[in-house]
């Protein structure tokens, strides 16, 4: 999807629903496969749990700005203590079974920039780090499993979800003024 075409979706950004993610991301489902994100910091769940896997793997372009991707790596001697859980993807999602104690630690970060893509396979643990108003197209491809997926946070601390819900028109119009704002002039 070319800057032009996404650039116009903002614009009548009040045209269309969007979900709010808990990490900060606003989305937009243009098919089942494909979502628009806008990603602001300044809405992100306090405590969210932004390391997690996926239940699908996916491609994700960057139309406008730049995004981190951290790729992490679970081990039994070395890294950082954290809790992991499945959870059930979603809305009305959340956490599955017991939580377990994990050793985390970073394998890489790579940082991409506007009209780079990306892969990722469901199973990497990754925590994404954009820009404010960085906008990207992620298109999924489906495994067997579409509902559930892992999240990791810090030992001795509380799980934040990242469940979406519906945003308002006053958190469309901010999130994605910004985006206009940054990398659209």
């Amino acid at each position: 999807m070319n800057k032009l075409l996404v650039k116009a979706i903002l614009q009548k950004a009040q045209s269309f629903n969007w979900s709010l993610q808990g990490f900060g991301m606003l989305r937009l489902y243009l098919s089942q496969e494909v979502r628009l994100h806008v990603w602001d910091s300044r809405y992100a769940v306090p405590g969210v749990s932004v390391i997690h896997t996926h239940p699908w793997d996916f491609l994700s372009q960057v139309v406008a700005g730049k995004v981190g991707n951290i790729l992490f790596n679970e081990s039994e001697t070395k890294g950082m203590p954290f809790h992991k859980q499945v959870i059930q993807c979603g809305p009305g999602g959340g956490l599955c079974g017991m939580p377990t104690d994990v050793l985390l630690h970073p394998a890489y970060e790579e940082l991409y920039i506007e009209g780079q893509s990306y892969t990722q396979n469901a199973q990497e643990i990754h925590a994404s780090r954009p820009a404010d108003g960085t906008v990207t197209i992620l298109t999924r491809t489906f495994r067997e499993d579409t509902e559930h997926a892992a999240v990791y946070w810090p030992a001795g601390t509380e799980w934040g979800s990242a469940e979406p819900r519906p945003a308002t028109p006053e958190e469309v119009a901010a999130i994605t003024g910004n985006a206009l704002s940054r990398w659209f002039v």
